[in-house]
């Protein structure tokens, strides 16, 4: 397993100063975001995304060990050198969202003893860490010291912000300090591991006000130009993927915190590396693939390669937060089709159906294997990005109207203005169908407007209002508005026909296609083709007919109440596709099928096939407030 190391280039803390234009007023003005998530807690979500955050919840983060995996490495701190990473910032840091989000005492009482554990490990200099200590505090020179710390400092932050605990508060800026004086100190800083830097110091001035930490995120200079990221502060950073080493999951990280920082400062250039990065993912031949993930190796590409070590679910966890940090920033529902098509799909796929385990890579060719640790570094981002899901379906946008980002079974209440809150009802079977019911109950009857996201996979939606007539939703509609006069009782009913496509493939998936409905894509697993395979191993010599799509069937074996459909193939003979070749039956599952193994396919006719939706930057420049 490659490991991951960013530099840091040393840039004195006492130099670190920003001008007076871009100092904050406040934490609380620096937003401007055009859109303000909903918190929904455990009971107003439902459907399969609440089902996978209680499994993950109850089967994997309440079944971990906190001292003999996570606090014990810190207590007995065995290393001197080399590379060792925990990871349990992360497990704090999403246990933090999980308390909040179930209210459950054991939950708190799970992430206490993460947070418990590791600070008692604390020296009074407030080193925190598995390496042993050294005069001068050297040992946090070692690479993935300092990668523990910003993460446990995020976690700390974290803690403090979802539970109230001024204590956890407290940690978090001593431990803010320790790493702001240690940071001078390194004679390598080129070789330290910094991901989370500047994330972590910038919800930790958000939650004191304190300047010091923001200019630290804002101006110091880190990133391992030779393996990694271009070594640059937060406000200087631009590269090009041809300029030098390209980790996907630190270019992701360090783009989401650049929108943050931008909250703060408001230099639209610190927004020209995501509209850079966006392009080069979304642009037709870029670098995201067919189930929403991107890196072949931990590093960006294009080769649309399926096998080995793909789609890192770091890399997953962050394409989803960056997505919704620039939707906040613009207002925009049309990230929210990336966003889908990344949680159905390669993120989901990377949660074992039964519960327990994660997976660090989430292939669409090949065997797929699950990381054989709870710590380190990919399963707790995987942990993170799903604790972040329930703030990420319903929006309350600045001209006081909701916004409906995903599809799911809840109930959330909006505030809209100072004497009006809307109950807002989600009855749907999403992603199995693309009917939705809104119940729309307003503490008075007032006028406001409920604008609900249109998949561009769909080309048919109709919203029914009260029962009305079908409204027809033009083609190629991103968003619809419904702005009336809305009283308690009303429904809305939306409708997304999901009809079966396959995308075409590109680079080394040319000529091939995925089958998809909706935002789900299904794959051909083992499980379900064992027979078959016995006569054409990886499915190799069978081409499948598109016209031989049915309705899709009811199929338990993955998730409860999921699908699969069965498709008509041909196989080849004599070294070309004949139609009198024999035929046999394929069965393609939803890509969260553990046995998957082949998700691009060879079609008898590959003209039915379309582009992928998705593989246009349709966004332009960023259209902030």
């Amino acid at each position: 397993m490659k490991m991951r190391c960013l530099a840091l280039g040393f840039l004195a803390v006492t130099t670190l100063s920003l001008s007076a234009s871009d100092r904050p007023a406040s934490p609380e003005a620096r937003d401007g975001d055009r859109l303000t998530p909903v918190v929904l807690k455990q009971s107003q979500l439902q459907g399969e995304i609440g089902r996978r955050i209680d499994d993950l919840i109850s089967k994997n983060f309440m079944a971990l060990d906190p001292e003999k995996l996570f606090v014990e490495p810190f207590r007995l701190r065995p290393f001197s050198s080399g590379g060792h990473y925990v990871g349990i910032g992360k497990v704090i840091d999403a246990g933090s969202y999980f308390a909040a989000y179930t209210g459950d005492p054991k939950v708190a009482e799970q992430t206490s003893r993460f947070l418990n554990g590791v600070m008692a490990t604390r020296d009074a200099d407030g080193y925190i860490g598995t390496f042993k200590p050294e005069p001068d505090g050297r040992q946090n020179h070692y690479n993935w010291a300092l990668h523990e710390q910003e993460y446990l400092l995020l976690g700390l932050t974290r803690h403090y912000l979802e539970t109230g605990d001024e204590r956890s508060l407290e940690h978090a800026r001593n431990l803010g300090d320790y790493v702001i004086r240690t940071f001078s100190r390194d004679p390598k800083p080129e070789e330290i591991c910094t991901a989370g830097l500047p994330e972590a110091f910038l919800l930790l001035h958000k939650s004191t006000g304190e300047d010091r930490f923001l200019k630290f995120a804002a101006e110091a200079r880190h990133g391992n130009s030779k393996a990694e990221v271009q070594c640059a502060s937060l406000l200087d950073w631009k590269q090009t993927f041809d300029s030098g080493a390209a980790h996907v999951y630190v270019m992701l990280a360090r783009c989401y915190a650049q929108t943050e920082l931008y909250r703060f400062m408001k230099s639209p250039s610190l927004l020209d590396m995501s509209s850079y990065m966006r392009h080069e993912l979304l642009r037709p031949g870029g670098g995201i693939n067919v189930v929403g993930s991107a890196s072949d190796g931990e590093w960006f590409s294009t080769t649309q390669n399926g096998a080995g070590l793909i789609g890192e679910s770091c890399v997953t966890a962050y394409l989803v937060r960056w997505l919704e940090s620039l939707m906040r920033l613009e207002g925009d529902l049309r990230y929210g089709d990336i966003m889908e098509r990344t949680v159905y799909n390669a993120l989901f796929a990377a949660q074992d159906p039964a519960g327990r385990k994660l997976r660090y890579f989430t292939p669409f060719t090949g065997e797929r294997v699950y990381f054989d640790q709870d710590g380190f570094c990919c399963p707790g981002n995987f942990r993170r990005i799903m604790a972040e899901l329930p703030r990420k379906v319903y929006y309350r946008s600045v001209d006081e109207a909701i916004a409906v980002n995903l599809y799911t079974a809840s109930t959330a209440v909006v505030p809209l203005a100072a004497d009006l809150s809307v109950r807002l009802a989600q009855e749907t079977d999403y992603p199995n169908s693309g009917r939705v019911v809104f119940r729309v109950t307003p503490s008075r009857e007032a006028a406001f407007a409920l604008r609900l996201r249109i998949p561009r996979w769909c080309r048919k939606a109709a919203v029914r209002v009260n029962g009305g007539s079908a409204i027809a939703v033009p083609s190629g509609t991103t968003t619809y508005e419904l702005r009336r006069k809305w009283k308690a009782g009303d429904t809305v009913a939306l409708d997304l026909p999901m009809e079966w496509r396959f995308i075409r493939g590109h680079q080394l998936q040319e000529g091939k296609a995925a089958l998809a409905r909706g935002p789900v894509v299904y794959c051909l697993g083992t499980a379900q083709n064992a027979e078959l395979l016995k006569k054409y191993p990886d499915f190799k010599g069978l081409v499948i007919d598109p016209a031989s799509l049915a309705q899709p069937e009811r199929d338990d074996s993955i998730r409860p109440d999921g699908r699969r459909v069965r498709l008509a193939a041909r196989v080849e003979a004599a070294g070309a596709w004949s139609q009198g070749a024999p035929r046999e039956t394929v069965t393609f599952t939803e890509f969260i099928d553990p046995t998957g193994i082949a998700t691009f396919v060879h079609l008898l006719d590959l003209s039915p096939a379309v582009p992928d939706e998705l593989m246009s930057d349709c966004f332009g420049s960023p259209k902030i407030r």
